[in-house]
């Protein structure tokens, strides 16, 4: 299995290739009031309008530094109760803004594996590994908005058509 890299707040965390749809560099992103500060707004991206969010304050206190390897990565997932209330609908599309987005690893690569800590406030931290002597967070794509927030964020797109 491939692991697409990036860092947040100065740590190492990874997310499986195969939910990556696209690498963009950072865009400039419409900001909707009143949601959290971690999602930053909508982008235009392919003619659907997408949430992003930032990486770093969503794990951290700061937001993700502008530089050269910042990039919007979009992912597709189905998050918690989607699929089973509406199977027909695509998968949810969601823009993540990281740091340093530019490597990625294999899993066959894999020296330790700690388990997910099952977190209440934290769903979205998977397994830890340690990688060719790094060691990398897994994230869970699809928690890292409360079921609430997305829920509401993706609700408009059971009436749209799929591109």
């Amino acid at each position: 299995m491939q692991l697409l890299t990036f860092t947040a707040g100065g740590q190492t965390y990874a997310i499986e290739a195969t939910s990556v749809v696209e690498v963009l560099p950072a865009v400039p992103v419409r900001v909707v009031p009143r949601l959290p500060d971690y999602v930053l707004g909508v982008v235009d991206y392919r003619g659907r309008l997408i949430p992003v969010v930032d990486l770093a304050k969503r794990l951290t206190d700061d937001f993700s530094a502008r530089r050269l390897s910042t990039r919007l990565l979009v992912v597709e997932f189905s998050f918690p109760g989607r699929a089973e209330s509406s199977p027909q609908l695509p998968k949810a599309r969601l823009g993540i803004v990281a740091e340093n987005m530019v490597s990625t690893l294999r899993s066959d690569d894999v020296d330790t594996v700690f388990p997910t800590m099952h977190l209440e406030n934290s769903p979205y931290l998977g397994r830890i590994l340690r990688l060719n002597g790094q060691t990398v967070h897994m994230l869970i794509v699809e928690n890292l908005l409360p079921v609430e927030l997305a829920s509401g964020l993706f609700a408009a797109q059971a009436e749209l058509p799929s591109p």
